[in-house]
């Protein structure tokens, strides 16, 4: 088992911009329902846990992949609101935990292609599996 330290209020905040940029990007109308999936996947061997946030959206162009992180930066052709700082303030929370974000297709090759958002959390504490969380 592994441990994740950190502050939970802000991890929460985390993985709640997350869904919301991918709800945000999600089809409107038409047959395609809408698709949200989150993952937490663990890995006790390499100490890493990931969070990953899938969508059935548009996907996001590979020339603006690191862009997104950027605030106010806004993916070009859309017409969602916001402010464009969600995913740095996902950014800068992970970076708060030691940790990195990345996008890619959720789909490639086909279309639309989706978004994967993934936090990598590296080098996290074991726990023995008989210790109580807390």
């Amino acid at each position: 088992q592994l441990t994740l330290p950190g502050n939970p209020t802000l991890l929460r905040e985390l993985i709640r911009n997350l869904v919301e940029n991918a709800l945000h990007y999600a089809p409107t109308g038409g047959a395609e329902a809408v698709e949200v999936t989150v993952r937490v996947l663990a890995d006790p061997a390499q100490q890493l846990l990931a969070v990953q946030v899938e969508d059935n959206g548009p996907g996001i162009a590979e020339a603006e992949r690191e862009l997104v992180f950027q605030p106010f930066y806004r993916a070009l052709g859309t017409n969602v609101d916001g402010t464009g700082l969600g995913l740095p303030i996902v950014v800068e929370i992970a970076r708060q935990h030691g940790a990195q974000v990345s996008v890619a297709p959720a789909r490639p090759g086909q279309n639309p292609p989706g978004a994967r958002f993934t936090v990598r959390f590296q080098d996290l504490p074991a726990r023995d599996a008989f210790e109580p969380p807390g």
